[in-house]
């Protein structure tokens, strides 16, 4: 106890001295607590952003079809087939060796590239129609194709909806009848707007609103009948009417 205490008064006497000529003790360092310590991250990659159409147009693969044409680029790791059906649409198919991905499995661009809502698209005066994927816009000019999960993605391009057309007499006035394609019968959107594009391109004198009309109903209701014959005479009516009077509005 004695000993103790004196180390007491020792320690008390070196302080005041300290203190009295104006030198504070040195602290002891104090280590670093456990929770002050943060681990070591390393920052994701950026993602590669898509290619300009420039870079589209020098490295992609030229696709033709009736006067339309595209150049479509694969993804790294990505390969494409091609096949030709008689009436010289092209069906584009793509594998990323069945890795799970969302990045784009290639890229499309060619003049007029524009994607609609159900993930078809028109470019390079022609259509595509993606199975199992979505077309949507990467960066200017240039549309990425979209893989669905789990989904093997196809794309069928076609540069022409509509096939044949002739005019005649038919339910008592004059009367014109298209012949779709078989893309432009199952293409969608993208489909339902080449069509009419190409349909007044071919005849001029359909070009009216109940014909457009027609034209639509006939897509919608009848994908897969032989012809669709528009009339330049019937009324253009709303939606509801013409379809309640199976694209024959009286």
């Amino acid at each position: 106890m004695r000993r103790a205490a004196a180390l007491v008064v020792a320690t008390c006497a070196v302080l005041a001295a300290c203190s009295a000529h104006g030198v504070e003790p040195t602290p002891r360092p104090v280590p670093p607590s456990a929770t002050t310590l943060r681990p070591t991250t390393t920052p994701a990659p950026s993602p590669t952003p898509p290619p300009d159409a420039d870079r589209v147009r020098a490295a992609g693969t030229k696709v033709t079809s009736g006067g339309a044409a595209i150049r479509v680029l694969p993804a790294p790791g990505v390969d494409m087939a091609r096949s030709k059906d008689d009436d010289g649409s092209v069906r584009l198919s793509f594998d990323a060796g069945g890795t799970a991905t969302d990045e784009p499995l290639a890229f499309v661009t060619g003049s007029g590239a524009t994607a609609f809502a159900d993930g078809t698209a028109l470019a390079g005066h022609g259509g595509l129609s993606p199975s199992g994927a979505s077309l949507r816009p990467s960066s200017d000019d240039v549309l990425g194709l979209y893989a669905r999960a789990d989904a093997e993605a196809s794309v069928w391009f076609s540069g022409t909806a509509v096939e044949d057309t002739d005019w005649g007499e038919r339910e008592g006035g004059r009367s014109l009848a298209v012949t779709p394609t078989a893309w432009a019968r199952d293409g969608g959107l993208a489909a339902s707007e080449l069509t009419w594009t190409q349909l007044v391109a071919r005849e001029p004198d359909a070009d009216s609103g109940t014909m457009h009309d027609q034209l639509r109903c006939h897509e919608l209701g009848a994908p897969d009948k032989a012809t669709w014959n528009l009339e330049p005479w019937r009324p253009q009516v709303d939606g509801l009417a013409m379809i309640a009077a199976r694209c024959n509005p009286t």
